[in-house]
């Protein structure tokens, strides 16, 4: 039952009117008291009909490659639906105690804002590929990290490859809280078992060491690389020709690319692309759902698009050895 101004100006010790005047923004009322109002009608889950602000919570202000991607989409869609979409930093959760939302979307691309959402906020919630810890009023519409890093190894392991390595992130093996790189890792590391193939070739480099990384790879031996972030792509490539290795001659390359990037690379790597606009359309119904009090069954994944093009090759045209 939702719950009404009255009670909330029951347990806030204030009058109705001064409920309605804080939640209005009225300048009549102290930060202090609208700051407590806010609070407790966030607690208690009431929502005024005529709130149309959506949070969009960012993990920093940075607004180029996946998030700008998603952003933009996120706008397109809320937009003409009436709503106002505020973008949030995460370094920055406190506007939320300032002011009325009727919900958020967040963008995190690691785990945690979900408890800290349910301790303080009985708003709605969808989490773009983050996990929701499925507590009540929040969802993931997330990227099926699993299917994709299936795709991408069944592609290289009937190319011949049997030393396939890894490049990525620090948080892109086994960290749990980053939702995308644990399913990719765990995934990658259970389809190699299966075939008795090596899971330890990956390295994660840093600004100033980006070549060393590669080339660790390459002395040990692999035939292919799979680029786990978006944004690596030609940062990768640049260093591979750096090193003569030729793509895919020497080396076959898989990258998790922004749509409508890889493409125009040279050499195109073949690309795992998340449906930035599936991952929206979804996120947003879900949400709109929520916000009308309609049932929703459960989380949603959205597949990967894999995309061949040329940048993978038997590997060196000829059987590999099968061995760890």
């Amino acid at each position: 039952m939702k719950p009404t101004l009255q009670e909330i100006a029951r347990q806030c010790g204030v009058s109705v009117a001064t409920v309605s005047r804080a939640l209005a923004g009225s300048p009549r009322i102290s930060a202090d008291t609208r700051r407590r109002i806010l609070m407790c009608a966030r607690r208690t889950g009431y929502r005024s009909d005529a709130c149309r602000t959506v949070a969009l919570i960012v993990p920093h202000f940075s607004f180029g490659g996946y998030f700008g991607g998603l952003l933009e989409r996120l706008y397109r869609e809320l937009a003409p639906s009436g709503f106002m979409p505020v973008v949030i930093s995460a370094e920055h959760l406190e506007v939320l105690e300032q002011q009325e939302f009727c919900g958020a979307i967040s963008l995190m691309a690691q785990s945690g804002l979900e408890a800290y959402w349910g301790r303080r906020h009985a708003m709605p919630l969808v989490c773009i590929n983050t996990s929701p810890r499925h507590l009540d009023g929040i969802y993931t519409v997330g990227s099926n990290d699993e299917q994709g890093m299936r795709l991408a190894l069944d592609h290289l392991l009937k190319l011949g490859h049997r030393r396939i390595g890894r490049l990525g992130g620090i948080n892109s093996f086994g960290d749990p809280n980053n939702w995308n790189s644990y399913a990719r890792d765990r995934t990658f590391r259970a389809v190699m078992a299966q075939h008795g193939l090596p899971e330890e070739l990956y390295a994660a480099p840093g600004d100033d060491d980006f070549a060393d990384a590669v080339k660790s790879l390459l002395d040990r031996g692999i035939t292919a690389l799979i680029i786990l972030n978006e944004g690596m792509e030609l940062v990768t490539l640049h260093t591979l020709r750096l090193l003569g290795k030729r793509v895919p001659e020497d080396i076959s390359v898989i990258a998790w690319s922004q749509p409508g990037v890889a493409g125009h690379l040279v050499p195109p790597p073949a690309s795992l692309e998340q449906d930035f606009g599936a991952l929206v359309r979804h996120s947003c119904e879900l949400f709109r759902k929520l916000l009308a009090g309609e049932p929703v069954s459960d989380d949603v994944l959205i597949d990967y698009r894999f995309r061949p093009r040329s940048g993978t090759a038997p590997a060196n045209g000829r059987p590999v050895k099968n061995d760890r």
